[in-house]
């Protein structure tokens, strides 16, 4: 059974960070499209709008909390 969060587009996530060389344990960012599986390992991807503009595709399992958006 799969527990990975896969976020709709909008949520707000709270994620740990992959980069073990950056001070900031936690990022957040907004979830701004559909989740991708990779066939291989069957993980979901989100594409996450984070802070400073810039795109990252996240792996899903790094989520820590999924929140709802505040726009409708």
């Amino acid at each position: 059974m799969d527990s990975t969060p896969r976020p709709g587009h909008g949520a707000i996530v709270t994620y740990l960070n992959p980069d073990v060389h950056d001070p900031a344990a936690f990022l957040c960012g907004i979830v701004v499209g559909a989740h991708v599986v990779d066939p291989k390992t069957d993980h979901a991807w989100v594409p996450v709008l984070l802070p400073d503009g810039t795109l990252s595709v996240l792996d899903s399992r790094h989520i820590i909390e999924v929140r709802a958006s505040d726009e409708p």
